[in-house]
């Protein structure tokens, strides 16, 4: 399926999504968040995909939305046409995202700005290139969060560092994101690649059911109660047990256990 804004390559069990705005450091227009949403279900649809990529060209991951694009656009629409507009683009993205039962990681080479750092937010693995930039500059443009930012950023930096980071509207560099929970591993520019690759190819070494339950229980688990979360997980280590893939991965521990320390 071919895309205006962005490139869909499926390679090894991989879907890798490129913004590919590098012109416009990969702002988001309409049509951006719209194809964003088709290829990542297009690649959560295919059984030969097992993992998700989400990258950006050039120097940027996102500099988030494209105002210029959006106010031609929309700057005549009413209130409930903005409301459509913002349901059926960033948080049908949001809700991709969150839903899928593939890992989205995010490989995070450059700037990434309001709707863009949350696209990373969204995603369930964030390593970033130590050229990153994160901001949220709602406050700056008198906006309020896009893309689920008011939802997630909470959920991964907790409540205080989320009012300081969207009312201030600082810019923070990729060690203090690191610091702040923010992304999950931060390296030299020229290692992003392999380092995000390595992180996927141990993914796909894991059982896909046991990443997409584990992947479920955990951000149910967000509105839950403590007693429903555990019912929950029983539910599902039951079902589990039941699997070939549980049946079979127990095997391979025990054969490994078994074995002597030079035959290993």
């Amino acid at each position: 399926m071919p895309f205006d804004d962005l490139l869909l390559e499926k390679k090894n069990a991989v879907a890798r999504i490129t913004l590919n705005r590098p012109g416009k450091l990969n702002a988001l227009a309409d049509t951006t968040t719209r194809q964003l949403c088709e290829a990542c279900e297009d690649a959560i649809g295919d059984p030969d995909v097992r993992a998700l990529m989400i990258t950006g060209a050039g120097e940027a991951f996102c500099a988030g939305g494209d105002y210029k694009d959006t106010f031609e656009r929309w700057s005549g629409k009413s209130a409930e046409e903005w409301r459509k507009r913002i349901r059926g683009g960033p948080n049908e993205l949001v809700r991709i995202l969150g839903t899928s039962e593939k890992p989205v990681i995010a490989c995070i080479n450059g700037v990434a700005v309001g709707g863009g750092a949350t696209i990373a937010l969204a995603c369930d693995i964030r390593i970033a290139s130590e050229r990153a930039r994160f901001s949220f500059p709602f406050s700056k443009i008198g906006a309020t969060p896009e893309f689920g930012c008011s939802y997630l950023l909470p959920r991964v930096v907790g409540l205080g560092k989320s009012v300081e980071l969207l009312f201030l509207a600082d810019t923070i560099d990729a060690h203090e994101a690191w610091r702040i929970g923010l992304v999950n591993v931060v390296v030299p520019h020229e290692e992003l690649e392999p380092a995000t690759q390595g992180v996927i190819d141990r993914l796909l070494e894991k059982p896909p059911a046991a990443l997409g339950t584990i992947k479920s229980l955990l951000y149910r688990s967000l509105s839950m109660d403590m007693q429903s979360a555990l019912e929950l997980e029983a539910l599902a280590l039951s079902s589990a047990f039941k699997t070939a893939e549980h049946r079979e991965a127990v095997q391979r521990f025990l054969n490994r256990k078994s074995r002597s320390p030079g035959e290993r």
